[in-house]
């Protein structure tokens, strides 16, 4: 066993350099793992184009939490149903004593990675050693993508909209696919990105090039509103007053609306979010994954006349995780088409800045093998 490993660590904005660290040692409850696979998560592109510590990620430390690795040491304590050379996902929230604070600082852009009081399906899950490494990879931030899109039990005859075609709108879309959802559709504003959106099985919508409520329309069907009046029983004076209303809180009595019963946020844009919150129906849910950088204000009225769900999803839950290690395992989706770029460690400097390519990249992972 190496006494030394290569590291990524973080030192600021743009300021990320591959050192030399010891390989960490192990305690009674612990395993060690050697990194095969890493992926590169927003937050740790974030980090290095805007700034590591409201992602959690701190000068002078190792970070990475998208990780695939073998076992290749374990505490006397651990139990007989770990095993040297067992391929494990690590849970990056629950690796750690100090659990999810350390998360983004698990060290996934090191050789080597240590597990605190090892559990299976609490912080390491087993996988098949047939596995697909690269496809493997992906499971913490399909993950994240699933159980938001899960997160308000849809039924599989829903409408769903997922916002955005990154890594995770495009997890979300996968999570449902995989479970059998029927009518899933993915917005953004590039093809290329959409194009993998299709390739998984959604429907896919350009807002930059179509109409956002015709296509919608033509997907999901219309509501029938049923307007609350007659515009002609109503005296002049006061329809005049109605209508200025309606126009003034951006609502309109007698607009088409689509069929839409779950929207999924992972783009994070407020005009999109708002325009799809306008076109509520009764009872639409909402679910944001997306982490937004500006103040979102949404139309008051629209919570009085249709009653939608609002809430929000991070992380995921061991249900999740063991989900999508099954939708991963069994290819219920080709949800590898996401990984747009590899790299060796050696190289990861400019893998990092190859991620934050967002134009021309979705997920780019390390490959620890190459």
């Amino acid at each position: 066993m190496e006494k030394m490993m290569k590291c990524a660590i973080y030192y600021g904005v743009g300021d990320i350099r591959l050192e030399e660290r010891p390989v960490p040692q192990i305690s009674d409850n612990d395993v060690l793992i050697k990194v095969l696979r890493a992926g590169i998560c927003g937050s740790d592109t974030g980090a290095y184009l805007y700034g590591g510590e409201a992602a959690g990620i701190f000068k002078g430390q190792q970070f990475g939490h998208e990780l695939v690795g073998k076992i290749v040491a374990k505490g006397k304590n651990v139990t007989d149903k770990i095993h040297l050379e067992d391929i494990v996902f690590v849970d990056p929230m629950q690796a750690h004593k100090s659990g999810s604070f350390e998360a983004d600082m698990l060290g996934a852009f090191s050789e080597y990675v240590k597990v605190e009081n090892a559990e299976i399906n609490r912080n390491i899950y087993i996988l098949n050693k047939n596995i697909d490494l690269d496809t493997a990879a992906l499971i913490e931030p399909v993950s994240v993508g699933t159980r938001g899109a899960t997160r308000l039990n849809p039924d599989l005859n829903d409408n769903v909209v997922i916002l955005g075609a990154g890594t995770i709108g495009l997890s979300a879309a996968a999570g449902l696919l995989a479970r059998g959802a029927k009518n899933v559709i993915v917005i953004d504003q590039v093809d290329w990105r959409l194009a993998k959106a299709a390739q998984l099985g959604a429907k896919t919508i350009n807002t930059s090039t179509e109409d956002l409520l015709t296509k919608l329309l033509e997907y999901c069907g219309e509501v029938p509103q049923g307007a609350p009046f007659n515009p002609a029983d109503l005296d002049p004076y006061l329809l005049q007053q109605v209508v200025e209303f309606a126009q003034n809180a951006n609502m309109s009595f007698d607009a088409k609306k689509p069929n839409i019963d779950l929207v999924v946020d992972c783009a994070g844009a407020v005009p999109l979010l708002q325009q799809m919150f306008n076109l509520s129906k009764w009872e639409t849910k909402y679910v944001i994954v997306a982490v937004y950088h500006k103040d979102l204000v949404l139309n008051p009225n629209i919570f009085i006349m249709y009653q939608p769900t609002l809430t929000s999803s991070k992380g995921y839950v061991t249900d999740t995780i063991l989900e999508v290690i099954d939708h991963i395992t069994k290819e219920k989706t080709p949800i590898k088409t996401i990984v747009t770029k590899k790299f060796k460690h050696t190289d990861f400097i400019e893998a990092m800045k190859a991620a934050c390519d967002a134009k021309n990249n979705i997920k780019v992972i390390i490959d620890y093998e190459m």
